[in-house]
């Protein structure tokens, strides 16, 4: 974004020109890179957070979590979360469903039962299930019992009674006997089932959130009716945040309407590697590049890798408006590169307390670091451990001394003048230690304001 300026009042992040006539003269630390995401899907665990790290949607690893590699179509929103940050924590929504079976008999029955019966059940819930295939051989007195996905081996055994036989990634085994030879039998009737309302899976989904370690959590599933189940996720954030010291960030899409620093509001979608990515699910995309980012990196002017087009494309003036308005959306810069406009959240009324700086996603990511790592610094080295006299607190303010700088070291602050700016003083009560300091987090160049003065 570029242009003329007549004053300094630009609020899209570019470089703005004046070309003026004038007369001859006479002689620039954090351990970041988690988000989590509620999906549907064909496999995985229920109840719970499952852990996707990034190389295991490359190796095959994955298959065994969620039932999907990054070379498939359901990794859409996971694979572009994890070309971002590195850790992804899925909450499986769709928990009613059924697990694929198989049941193997041989020999005569003795009252309808087979002396020798294997049954195999899927590890969960699924369709997926259905694509496992359980392969027994004989090995002359033993039995090579193999597991395959879609006609990948996953797993082999090689045994003389079903009792010997260990559950493995995808399958349980069950029975008496020996097992029986078959070149291939198929897992079958195992169903998804629809996920539960929104409004009955979403406070399970949080009260897993409030023990996991993350950084941004995002709603691709809630869309501009969901006002009430957006003001929950809304009121999660802040309770974390500003109640429990934990630092984490919401993603939702279209609502500015959150006014608050934890919230991230997402405006447009996303053409990515041909596949459309509407706003709710750009949400995913939003949050990975956010828990992805160092607190010493900016998101504004990221390109979007894969992105080929805009889906909700604003003129310059509604640009400007949704900017002013807390809103975080993608242009397209000169070269026709897809990119992130500007790197805010959703405050945009400022007060003395919280002004314009906190709308700034690289500044919450710098205080954030601080309120966590100061916190851990308390809990493990000082709380209930070190005396509260003079000589504790020194020590205290060394190590604080010595985390700022190291901010400052990596541009993460600047202008830290070390003690000076630290105070650390015994508060009212014996057990009360009160430290007042004073900061000033590092930004990123956004917009220029170049003159440029011809010589006539």
């Amino acid at each position: 974004m570029g242009g003329t300026f007549t004053s300094y009042n630009k609020v899209r992040a570019g470089a703005y020109f004046n070309f003026k006539s004038v007369p001859r003269p006479m002689i620039q630390v954090g351990d970041r890179g988690i988000a989590t995401i509620p999906l549907e899907l064909s496999w995985g665990k229920t109840g719970t957070l499952i852990e996707v790290f990034s190389d295991e949607l490359l190796n095959g690893d994955s298959l065994a979590k969620v039932g999907f590699t990054a070379f498939d179509s359901e990794s859409k929103l996971l694979n572009l979360m994890l070309q971002n940050c590195y850790k992804v924590l899925v909450y499986r929504t769709n928990t009613a469903g059924i697990k694929a079976t198989a049941t193997l008999t041989s020999g005569e029955p003795d009252d309808e039962v087979y002396p020798n019966t294997l049954t195999i059940t899927a590890k969960y819930k699924g369709t997926f299930g259905n694509k496992i295939i359980i392969s027994i051989v004989v090995n002359g007195t033993l039995f090579d019992v193999s597991t395959f996905v879609d006609g990948s081996q996953k797993d082999k055994q090689t045994v003389a009674t079903v009792a010997e036989l260990e559950n493995n990634d995808f399958v349980d085994f069950e029975g008496t006997g020996v097992p029986t030879p078959t070149a291939g039998t198929s897992l079958t009737g195992g169903t998804n089932g629809t996920s539960a309302a929104k409004a009955t899976y979403y406070p399970l989904y949080l009260a897993l959130l409030e023990t996991a370690k993350f950084q941004t959590l995002c709603c691709p599933d809630l869309a501009d009716a969901d006002t009430s189940l957006k003001t929950n996720i809304v009121t999660f954030v802040k309770g974390q945040r500003d109640d429990q010291g934990r630092y984490i960030q919401g993603v939702i899409a279209n609502y500015p309407a959150a006014n608050t620093e934890g919230i991230i509001s997402v405006k447009n979608g996303l053409v990515v590697n041909n596949i459309n990515i509407s706003k709710e699910e750009a949400t995913a995309v939003v949050a990975a590049i956010t828990a992805g980012a160092e607190i010493n990196e900016s998101n504004t002017n990221k390109i979007i890798q894969g992105a080929t087009d805009i889906i909700g494309k604003y003129t310059n003036a509604q640009i400007i408006d949704a900017l002013n308005g807390g809103e975080f959306l993608f242009s397209s810069n000169s070269r026709g590169e897809i990119k992130v406009e500007k790197d805010i959240n959703s405050l945009h009324t400022f007060t003395q307390e919280k002004n314009y700086a906190f709308s700034k996603n690289r500044v919450i990511r710098v205080l954030d670091e601080i309120g966590t790592s100061i916190q851990d610094i308390w809990e493990q080295s000082y709380m209930g451990k070190q005396n509260n006299d003079t000589d504790g607190r020194d020590i205290f303010k060394g190590d604080v001394i010595s985390y700022f700088t190291e901010l400052q070291r990596i541009s993460a602050i600047q202008n830290f003048a070390g003690a000076d700016d630290i105070e650390i003083i015994q508060g009212t009560d014996l057990d009360t230690v009160i430290v007042n300091a004073w900061i000033q987090p590092t930004d990123s160049m956004e917009r220029l304001y170049f003159t440029v003065n011809v010589i006539g």
